[in-house]
Parts: structure tokens; sequence; C-alpha cells
């Protein structure tokens, strides 16, 4: 995806993922003037973007924070549902306790991390 902006009179252009080009355009424009000039993207990300721009009213922002906003919460879906079925694999009885399985609970453990970095950036992303 490339997208050309105008911020406070300074164009600008934004090219890579367009999730990435979502979030740097956030980070950039925040509080900001920003007018789009350009845009050439796949028809798929092109008519998302068109959809939540009319849903925010044309604020350029708002819809660049919630498209990056839903990247991260897709992602963040796929990391509860994947600890949520190693702590199922995890598990094991002995002698009618349940024990787990200490090497998949450190992947576990890394995951949580990853979640809340995940976290942070939602934050970030929230206007």
């Amino acid at each position: 995806m490339e997208l050309w902006v105008k911020i406070n009179g300074e164009k600008k252009k934004y090219q890579g993922s367009f999730q990435a080009v979502m979030e740097n355009l956030v980070k950039d424009g925040k509080g900001k003037e920003v007018q789009i000039l350009c845009m050439h993207a796949p028809p798929r990300e092109r008519r998302r973007f068109k959809r939540e721009l009319r849903w925010y009213n044309k604020d350029i922002i708002k819809t660049a924070s919630a498209i990056a906003t839903w990247f991260y919460i897709r992602e963040y879906r796929k990391i509860r549902r994947r600890i949520k079925e190693l702590k199922n694999r995890a598990k094991y009885l002995s002698k009618g306790e349940i024990m787990y399985n200490p090497r998949i609970m450190k992947e576990v453990e890394n995951l949580k991390s990853k979640l809340s970095e995940i976290e942070k950036k939602i934050e970030e992303l929230k206007v």
C-alpha cells in the first residue's frame, strides 16, 4: 500500500503493509490536520479504508486508528486461542491431580507476554 498525505501542509508518503501504514499515520498525524492526497492499494484494502472513512465521517486519524486497532485485536484473539489450545494439551492427570507440562507452559508464558505488548500498542493507538 502507498499513501500520500498532507500533514499540516507538509507532504508525506507512507509505504508498506496496510497495518504499518495506518499505524504510522496515527503516530505522525495525532492532533494535526491530515488530508489524503493519493492512495494506491489493492481493491480489498481500498474498499475497507473507504468504508471506515465513511463510518468515521471522513476523520482520517480515527479511521487509521480503528484499522490498526482491528489488526492488533485480530492478533490478540489468535494468541488467546493458541494459549487455550496449549493449556488443554499440557494437562494430564496423575493420581487424581492435574499436572501441566512445563515446556508447554513456558511457551504459554511467552505468549502471555506478547499479549501484554499488544495491549500496550492498542492503548497507544487510541485517539
